[in-house]
C-alpha cells in the first residue's frame, strides 16, 4: 500500500468514526429526520438522472431524424446537448 493510500485510509476511517459518534449522539427524532432527508435527496438525484436520460434520448432521436448527411447539424445538436446538460458557457465551445 502506498503512502498516499495509507493517509487516505486513515482520513476516511477518522471521518467514518466522527460520523458514527455524531449519529449515535442524535436523538431518535433527529435520526428519523436525518434518514428522511437522505431519502429525499436520493429521490431527487434519481429524478434528475431520469430527466437526464430522457433528455439524452430526445437529443439522439433528434440526431437520427436529421439524417446521415447533416454532420454539421449533428455536431450542433451534440454541442447544444452538452451545454444544456452541463450548463456550460458559450465561450467554452
Amino acid at each position: 500500500m502506498s503512502k498516499t493510500s495509507t493517509i487516505a485510509s486513515i482520513i476516511l476511517g477518522a471521518s467514518i468514526g466522527v460520523a458514527l459518534v455524531k449519529y449515535y449522539s442524535m436523538t431518535e427524532e433527529e435520526r428519523e429526520a436525518f434518514w428522511e432527508r437522505i431519502k429525499n435527496i436520493t429521490d431527487e438525484l434519481l429524478d434528475d438522472a431520469e430527466h437526464t436520460v430522457e433528455k439524452l434520448e430526445a437529443y439522439f432521436d433528434e440526431i437520427k431524424s436529421k439524417g446521415e448527411d447533416n454532420l454539421v447539424e449533428k455536431l450542433y445538436v451534440v454541442k447544444k446537448m452538452l451545454k444544456d446538460l452541463f450548463k456550460m458557457e458559450e465561450t467554452i465551445f
